[in-house]
């Protein structure tokens, strides 16, 4: 591109030059935003909240919400009356019975009729009105069976969630246990040059940071395959670009204040298992109260309109008859238009006994709800009991296991010392170390077995799950 100024060309470089690093500068800061954000690990409540949104079984559940709201609403229509129209128009040729001639004709005819009709139900022994409040119970039993479906997948989260916490503060062990092994093993290597040490004890040495390569190796697998599962369980497409915000836990709450009777009344009253039972006994209830509705007799009342009209018709003496086309069909309507109001009861007397039928087995799903009930209610009362025993075996074994690291720890140091003054052998110290590791190992299992068992202990209460 040219551009002539002072009469000589001048090429447009600088404006493109300009152009091009701003796009470039641009384009770098978003990348670095972009990978900023990639960056940033998924907080819980981040995960929780991803999963509830993408679970297939909560969509599915949500679905079934709307197919009982929608019934719901039909079954409050359904209280009031119908309406309803016809037209029918039809064309005739042959012999037929002539209503005006009264006698059989041979004609070409059409003719047609119309009209509307309404009905409403006065009174049948109130079946709808127990239907429409069972089908509520209906609607609000699958709220509650959506909110078990969401409470699972929330405790899969945490429990997922946890286990990559424990993971990566194994690997992390695992990763400075390996260190000081690597320590260890460089030092005697000079100490093996410069004779200090025999030649077996720097073999074992070599093989305790073997063992820890190992170690380490299989901590990063287990962290790998735990991050995987927690990402399968958000519905990720790609694993393998997730990771999770590593938040310091600080345990703080004793389980043994915890009485398993206060507990559960607290539960009790938040627990969609049990709500979602309750309404389904209401709903039985009413499913009852429907079946003897069937027993009652039912009273309607019902309105119609209609008319006719056909090409043979005719009015007025047989000499001078008016007939169609001059008896329009506007006027035919008019002439023959009638009203009906009935008032209609109808009994059932004999129905082979299935109205009697359809009241026991009413009856006996009820039964079946209550004892539903009641199973849920021991159910919520098992879980609250293990989980408060469990959560009581954590933290014991938490303080037990607290005790031992530091006793581990120190026992290895002196070891480690004596070891240098000639006083003991690799093997001591190979000891000392696989008892310090495992008792760390077993530290980190119970405070996060425990840490688990507080969660769901609190979200069974209502609390909301935070690290």
């Amino acid at each position: 591109m040219l551009i002539f100024s002072s009469g000589k060309p001048y090429i447009k470089r600088n404006y493109n030059m300009k152009t091009t690093k701003i796009i470039i500068l641009t384009t770098a800061l978003l990348a670095i935003i972009l990978q900023g954000i990639a960056q940033e690990g998924w907080k819980l409540e981040d995960c929780i909240s991803h999963a509830l949104q993408n679970n297939i079984q909560i969509k599915r559940s949500e679905l079934q919400e709307k197919v009982a709201q929608k019934q719901f609403t039909q079954s409050t229509f359904q209280l009031g009356p119908n309406l309803s129209g016809f037209l029918n128009h039809q064309y005739l040729n042959g012999s037929t019975f002539s209503q005006y001639e009264l006698e059989f004709v041979r004609m070409e005819n059409q003719g047609g009729s119309l009209g509307i009709s309404s009905e409403i139900t006065l009174f049948n022994g109130l079946y709808g009105l127990n239907n429409r409040a069972r089908l509520k119970y209906v609607l609000e039993s699958q709220k509650q069976n959506t909110e078990v479906l969401k409470n699972n997948v929330t405790l899969n989260v945490v429990a997922s969630f946890l286990q990559v916490l424990l993971d990566t503060e194994n690997t992390k062990l695992a990763s400075e246990q390996l260190k000081l092994a690597q320590q260890q093993l460089t030092k005697a290597e000079v100490e093996l040059e410069l004779g200090i040490i025999a030649q077996g004890e720097y073999l074992n040495l070599k093989a305790q940071h073997v063992n820890q390569q190992a170690l380490v190796t299989n901590a990063n697998n287990r962290l790998r395959y735990s991050t995987i599962e927690l990402a399968q369980l958000l519905e990720l497409e790609n694993p393998d670009e997730f990771s999770i915000e590593i938040t310091p836990i600080i345990i703080s709450d004793d389980p043994k204040e915890l009485d398993n009777k206060h507990t559960y009344i607290q539960i009790a009253e938040v627990r969609p298992e049990i709500k979602r039972e309750r309404f389904n006994v209401k709903s039985a209830e009413k499913q009852v109260n429907m079946a003897y509705g069937l027993l009652s007799p039912r009273i309607s009342l019902g309105y119609s309109f209609g008319s006719g009209y056909d090409q043979s018709a005719w009015y007025g003496p047989h000499e001078n008859r008016i007939a169609y086309p001059d008896y329009t069909y506007g006027q035919q309507i008019k002439d023959y238009s009638q009203h009906v109001l009935q008032f209609r009861v109808s009994v059932p007397i004999f129905q082979r006994l299935s109205n009697l039928t359809q009241v026991n087995q009413s009856k006996i799903h009820l039964l079946d709800a209550k004892f539903a009930l009641e199973e849920a209610q021991k159910a919520v009362y098992k879980d609250v009991q293990s989980a408060i025993a469990d959560a009581r075996a954590a933290w014991d074994g938490y303080i037990a296991y607290s005790e031992a690291v530091k006793s581990y720890q120190e026992l290895y140091k002196q070891t480690v010392n004596r070891f240098e003054l000639g006083m003991v052998n690799a093997l001591d110290v190979g000891v000392a170390q696989n008892n310090l590791i495992q008792a760390e190992g077993q530290l980190l299992h119970a405070k996060y077995t425990y840490i688990l068992r507080m969660k769901i202990l609190d979200f069974y209460r209502g609390v909301p799950i935070a690290l």
